[in-house]
């Protein structure tokens, strides 16, 4: 059985497991600083592409609320093959790398398929 939240963490004092457990719900406030900053950066390197290709980086990874979509669901609501907004976004993703370099967040071009 596993021991009870409410129980002494040491015998002679009286601060419970509870207390000292950290809460996983709330985010460490440099991890939370750093998605905002990620996010920023995100949003000014999508603003490099096109309004094409912006929707279609925005709909294939999620971003923004939104759920990832397949090329053949994109490639429905454009009215192109799957294979055409393939090639849209590994352009997109050719210039967001280049974008990177430029803008000093070299250290993102890994994470670019």
């Amino acid at each position: 059985m596993p021991p009870s939240m409410q129980q002494p963490v040491w015998a002679d004092q009286k601060t419970t497991v509870q207390e000292v457990t950290a809460d996983t719900g709330i985010e460490i406030p440099d991890v939370s600083v750093a998605k905002q900053l990620m996010r920023q950066h995100v949003r000014n390197l999508l603003s490099n592409l096109s309004p094409r290709e912006r929707k279609i980086i925005r709909l294939r990874f999620g971003i923004e609320n939104s759920e990832q979509k397949s090329l053949a669901e994109i490639g429905n609501m454009f009215g192109l093959s799957k294979e055409r907004v393939r090639q849209l976004e590994s352009r997109a993703l050719y210039r967001l790398k280049q974008c990177l370099g430029s803008e000093g967040l070299g250290a993102y071009a890994d994470l670019l398929v």
